[in-house]
């Protein structure tokens, strides 16, 4: 499962970093460049660009989005009586919903996670309606599900908390090593642990683990739920029920990220080590957990999705241009060294009183000053003042509009597991 590449805070998008300037002395004097050059910092998620779009040239994925429902047959256990016996920890895990942050209750006992171990792992080939129905899974997070229930304001606020709790617990880096090393089922995919152990243990979670957990809590809070599995980039996401208008794909269920903060139907972000955006991407398979009621408000969603789109979209063109001015300074840099060349060996000629020779690499530098004064100003400055431009309308007119959309739902705060 590929990390999720997050946004970056706009006050480290534009650094400051380069100053130029031309100490040419000795022949002729030429005015400092001082004028400075953003970094170029990598797009975020508009398309073609960036996470949602990664590197250009992935072909988006063609496979079959038929809605099916697994089959495999689940494992097996004895229950063990005294789950409750073997300790217990309290814990509370963080959510906003609205741009209003809560906690919910939860205590976890060793002895449920004991057993909900002996089931093994999560793979692909395994019974996901099982996995996600345990019994006993299912007994012992029922209360964090009634929690959810008691803390919302209105029946779809309970989506909007579970989604975002389970986006605040911090993602399992280290659960990666799984994915490379875990060869114990042949030809299948490793997916992660169940739900319950996400709960329990301190360590996060990976995209598949995390929406598992998604699914099993809105399943219970009566939703209609799938699970979106896409093998081109080892990724797994939520569906909810949702109105046609804002389905993924036309599936019937609405987009929900699990893996970090995301706004509900946004599809525009892509991963670390990955080119393709959900956007370009359909789910290889689509496995239908519930059919319950639908997210009916998930509208409001939808619409700071498309907001949040405008505001990549207007970014992307403010990391191209600070782009065009970092290609600018390095042509730049060229025909600066190339000047300071000539202007050297001009100075050692005068100085060994080799005249012609010194004449002659005197009209080389004067040529290269020439050449590098023209990019400066015929083609640095324009770019400069594009991106400059573009800068403080960004900053003006849309990085309020993205502050206030990471503050509605946390995109930047509240990690944690569990406290």
């Amino acid at each position: 499962m590929p990390v999720f590449r997050g946004r970056v805070p706009f006050g480290d998008l534009f650094i400051l970093v380069m100053v130029l300037a031309v100490l040419f002395s000795g022949c002729t004097t030429h005015a400092p460049v001082t004028s400075p050059v953003p970094e170029v910092t990598p797009s975020l998620t508009p398309p073609g660009t960036g996470y949602a779009g990664g590197s250009p040239g992935t072909p988006p994925c063609t496979s079959s989005r038929t809605l099916i429902v697994n089959t495999t047959p689940a494992p097996t256990v004895t229950p063990d009586p005294g789950f409750e016996t073997k300790g217990s920890l309290n814990k509370m895990y963080y959510y906003i919903a609205g741009g209003t942050p809560g906690y919910i209750p939860f205590k976890v006992y060793t002895g449920v996670n004991d057993y909900i171990l002996s089931f093994g792992d999560i793979y692909t080939g395994d019974d996901y309606n099982a996995i996600i129905g345990n019994e006993v899974q299912q007994k012992y997070i029922s209360p964090m599900v009634e929690n959810i229930r008691n803390a919302a304001k209105n029946p779809d606020d309970e989506a909007r908390i579970a989604i975002s709790l389970v986006q605040h617990i911090k993602y399992d880096a280290n659960a990666l090593n799984e994915i490379q090393v875990n060869t114990s089922k042949t030809g299948q995919k490793y997916i992660g642990r169940y739900p319950y152990t996400i709960l329990d243990q301190n360590w996060g979670g990976i995209c598949g683990e995390k929406s598992f957990l998604l699914a099993l809590l809105l399943k219970d809070l009566g939703y209609g739920v799938a699970l979106y599995e896409f093998d081109d980039i080892h990724h797994v996401a939520i569906g909810i029920k949702a109105p046609a208008q804002y389905a993924y794909q036309g599936t019937g269920y609405a987009l929900i990220e699990s893996t970090a903060p995301e706004i509900p139907t946004f599809d525009d972000y892509s991963f670390v080590g990955t080119d393709a955006t959900l956007s370009s991407t359909s789910p290889s398979r689509t496995v239908v957990v519930s059919d319950g009621r639908s997210f009916t408000t998930i509208g409001t969603e939808y619409s700071d999705a498309q907001l949040e789109r405008s505001i990549y979209q207007e970014l992307g063109k403010v990391s191209a241009a600070a782009m065009a001015v970092n290609e600018d300074v390095e042509q730049l840099d060229q025909l600066r060294a190339t000047a300071e060349y000539w202007r050297t060996q001009a100075q050692n000629d005068y100085a060994r009183g080799d005249m012609a020779s010194y004449q002659n690499d005197l009209s080389m530098f004067n040529q290269a000053l020439a050449a590098y004064e023209n990019c400066y100003n015929q083609v640095y400055q324009p770019a400069y003042i594009t991106w400059s431009n573009l800068k403080d309308e960004y900053q003006k007119n849309f990085a309020p509009k993205q502050k206030a959309l990471e503050d509605k739902y946390g995109m930047t705060t509240g990690f944690g597991v569990g406290l």
